[in-house]
This record gives C-alpha cells, structure tokens and sequence, in this order.
C-alpha cells in the first residue's frame, strides 16, 4: 500500500477518471460527492479515520462513479489495482470483506435516495447528526461544518444554522464551529424515528 497526503480542499480522484485502486483513510476526512447533468453537486457520503472508498470500480467498472475531496488535511493509504487482483487471489477472504463493503455502499445510497425524495429538511439533518456522530465520548460529538452537514443533508448552511438554533434552544445540541455535541441523544433518536416514520 502506498500513503499520500491531500490538503483541506485537494480533489483525490475525478468522477469518470480510471480508478487506481482501493483507498483507505488513515487520518482526517474525506467527501464523496456526485455532480449531475444540470450541475448540482450531491455530498454522497463523508469518511473518516478507518472507513475505505473506491470499492465499487472493482465489481461494477474501472471508472469511477464520483469524486473524492479532502475536507482537512488527510492521509490515506492505496492499493493499487493490480496489487489488490494479487492479494485476492492470496487472501480471497479479502474479495468477500470489499464486496460486504460494496453491498453496504448500495444500502446506503438507497437510503439517501429516499431521504432526497421523501423526507424533510429537518429530517435529512438530524439523521445526518446521527449517523456522523462520533459515539466515544461521554456525549456524541459530530466534527463537521455546518457548511459541510448542509452538503450532507441535501440543503444549505444557513438551513442548517437556524436548525441548529432549534435545537440548542431545545437543549438538544450544542454547536461550535466544527464541532456539534450532541446532548439528549433520546431526544433526537426518538424526534427523527417518529417523523422519517410518518408518510
């Protein structure tokens, strides 16, 4: 595997580009995003320290399907291609980790197909919170901009921003820049369950 490092803002690969090989985040964060015919760009999903990217070239084609930004500074590791064919053939334990991996992708961009589609604003941004939380602390913390959560969730950042207000007002969260800490985690489980519930 061989590591490089990106800046805050440095573009990792180009959607339609070649793909070079499986990419793995050492430290800081990286965006996946999705950029459509009439030019609207869709934050796909956002990766931290220990998650991987750049799965689905190796089951469904060589190109690929969106573009990977760095957030903040980040290190990551890569194997190539050629060198990932190999390890397979070795490790074929490592294929079925990858495509579990893959599967999860597709879960996953099924889920933000129906939130895009069918759920409030209000909604998006609270699962966003939910899912991109870091649950090691004694309350979650979530280390994103609201610039970046208003990517996440389908909206803008003042969107964002006056959601927010909401909620501190309501005790719920804290914001910082950077740095949403979540207080009544119940709370905002039980708000999100009962409307992504309702038709």
């Amino acid at each position: 595997m061989v590591k490089q490092f990106y800046q805050a803002g440095q573009l990792i690969f180009l959607e339609g580009e070649r793909a070079r090989g499986i990419w793995f985040v050492v430290s800081g964060l990286v965006r996946i995003v999705k950029q459509s015919s009439t030019g609207r760009i869709q934050t796909l999903c956002a990766l931290n320290r220990g998650r991987c990217f750049g799965t689905c070239p190796l089951f469904s084609s060589e190109i690929n399907p969106a573009t990977a930004e760095a957030l903040e500074p980040t290190t990551l590791a890569v194997l190539p291609q050629t060198a990932f064919k190999e390890v397979s053939r070795q490790r074929p334990a490592l294929a079925l980790i990858l495509l579990s991996v893959y599967g999860q992708r597709l879960a996953q961009l099924a889920h933000l197909s129906e939130a895009l589609g069918t759920w409030s604003t209000a909604d998006r941004i609270n699962n966003c919170l939910l899912t991109y939380a870091d649950y090691g602390a004694a309350n979650p913390v979530v280390r994103l901009t609201h610039e970046e959560l208003a990517r996440l969730s389908g909206t803008v950042r003042e969107v964002v921003t006056r959601h927010l207000a909401q909620l501190e007002k309501s005790a719920i969260v804290q914001a910082q820049p950077r740095l949403i800490e979540i207080l009544n985690l119940g709370v905002l489980q039980s708000t999100w369950l009962c409307k992504a519930a309702t038709p």
